[in-house]
């Protein structure tokens, strides 16, 4: 009997012995290299077999922890992108003062996620930072205390801290949106007396522009459960407070669904 090729190659396979190849490489993200650990979380306490990374920041001390997270973030700073992202941000307009570093988001959120859980004294450093991307790691990282909290007085906590001493530095637009629906609209959904008073009479009528886009964005989350009564009203309120001074083409768009009598009325609004 001939022996084919392909009958050659098919015994080969069959008598060769396989040796399993380890691989050394190891995945490299920002120049930190990970390594697999197995993590417990508790509240905020968190065991790990590797605390190399959060022991170089220190955070059992909450000033050498603030000093050490702003070390680390000036060292990822780049001009480059701190000059487009000045302009992105309109620091000369609605976000006067803000200092951009010109690091990208998902830097933070890796910084974020390597640090874990921070507490409230660090969170409160970093929200009255003057530099956005420090601002940004504090909110990120509260969203997550709350997102991973099953405990009602826990993410009770974390709301009211929230809206007591972090709201001053949520003062950009992506600041609100990374927290307004994950904390604000998160919490207050099944509270209607307390989302009352934080959307229709604290947020929404405040002179602040963050605190009404706060109040819009947080009804974001309602939306995901098919509840959208309390964001037509809300849009309702601010279309209200603004349509005189809206562009014509943005105050078109805004009112197209309405009847034909308040569109009449809202386009006659003269612009002051």
């Amino acid at each position: 009997m001939v022996e084919t090729r392909s009958s050659k190659l098919k015994n080969q396979v069959q008598n060769e012995t396989v040796i399993p190849v380890k691989s050394s490489h190891k995945r490299v993200v920002n120049e930190i290299t990970l390594t697999p650990t197995k993590r417990i979380r508790t509240g905020d306490t968190v065991t790990n077999k590797e605390m190399s990374f959060r022991d170089k920041f220190n955070l059992e001390n909450n000033e050498s922890a603030l000093a050490n997270i702003h070390s680390y973030l000036l060292s990822k700073a780049s001009k480059k992108n701190s000059t487009l992202l000045a302009k992105y941000f309109r620091v000369e307009e609605y976000g006067m003062g803000d200092i951009i570093l010109g690091i990208k988001v998902p830097e933070i959120r890796f910084l974020s996620k390597r640090l874990d859980l921070l507490p409230f004294p660090i969170l409160r450093g970093l929200i009255k930072s003057k530099y956005h991307e420090e601002r940004l790691l504090a909110i990120i990282n509260v969203v997550e205390k709350y997102k991973t909290s099953q405990d009602s007085k826990i993410r009770e906590n974390i709301f009211n801290f929230f809206v007591e001493e972090m709201i001053s530095g949520v003062d950009n637009w992506d600041l609100v949106d990374t927290s307004a629906s994950q904390i604000v609209g998160a919490y207050l959904r099944d509270k209607p007396d307390l989302k009352r008073f934080w959307l229709f009479e604290k947020f929404v009528k405040s002179n602040r522009l963050w605190d009404r886009r706060i109040a819009i964005i947080s009804t974001q989350y309602f939306i995901k459960y098919g509840e959208y009564d309390d964001t037509l009203e809300l849009a309702g309120i601010l279309l209200h407070q603004h349509a005189k001074d809206m562009p014509r083409v943005m105050l078109r768009y805004s009112i197209e669904k309405l009847s034909v009598q308040e569109r009449k009325k809202y386009m006659k609004l003269d612009k002051k």
